[in-house]
């Protein structure tokens, strides 16, 4: 897959908001970008390494996790289509990352060289508008943690997953959903025990609160 293969894709991703085609095309020509393939499980970038590039999920999904030195995983943010990552190295030299990036599924990501986009000339329209893009970017993925820090905030795991399910809700516009996770990564992305999730999930549609098949969703109440 190349950057021209996915130009029409690409008019959909926040990153090119406002842009045309041919100026999205301008964009990736100037900054060298290019679309590489990581299959399921394969790891973007590992905690502790340098990253170079801005990167856009054009297909599949990432995921942000920390990983302890016993090897549990922390789900910090699950990325879609469309998604932009490791943004917050923008503008920055030699810092590494804190964080691992991996493929949770087959997914393409398209990488745009960090000093590139900062070379671009401040007065050319489509640089503006690209740097306009990125801050917006930074707030919404500013917000995104603070949700995940109130999720994370509650004291019991019902508190945990009501907070999720009902963010997920209000996302999705209705109270039937489906969210992204199976048991082991939803489990994951709220720091608890994969079984003491499934028990409280039993639990929860025993009193009558939610009601759900695998990754499909209801709020009851």
């Amino acid at each position: 897959m190349n950057v021209k293969v996915a130009m029409q894709d690409l008019m959909s991703v926040p990153l090119f908001n406002g842009l045309k085609i041919e100026e999205i095309g301008e964009a990736l020509s100037r900054a060298n970008a290019l679309v590489k393939h990581f299959r399921k499980s394969d790891y973007i970038y590992l905690a502790g390494d340098c990253i170079e590039n801005l990167c856009v999920v054009v297909d599949g999904t990432v995921q942000i996790i920390k990983e302890d030195i016993l090897g549990d995983k922390s789900i910090i943010a699950n990325l879609g289509s469309g998604s932009v990552f490791a943004e917050s190295y923008l503008g920055s030299r030699g810092d590494r990352s804190v964080v691992s990036y991996f493929a949770a599924s087959d997914s393409e990501v398209l990488m745009l060289p960090f000093g590139k986009v900062m070379e671009m000339s401040s007065d050319s329209k489509v640089n503006s508008r690209l740097m306009l893009n990125i801050v917006s970017i930074l707030a919404d993925n500013n917000t995104k943690l603070i949700e995940k820090t109130e999720i994370l905030c509650k004291k019991t795991l019902r508190g945990k997953i009501m907070a999720y399910l009902e963010q997920e809700a209000s996302n999705k516009g209705s109270r039937s959903f489906e969210i992204p996770f199976n048991r082991t990564d939803l489990a994951n992305y709220l720091d608890a025990d994969r079984s003491a999730l499934t028990r409280e999930l039993a639990r929860m549609r025993d009193d009558g609160l939610i009601a759900f098949e695998k990754n499909k969703f209801e709020l009851l109440n």
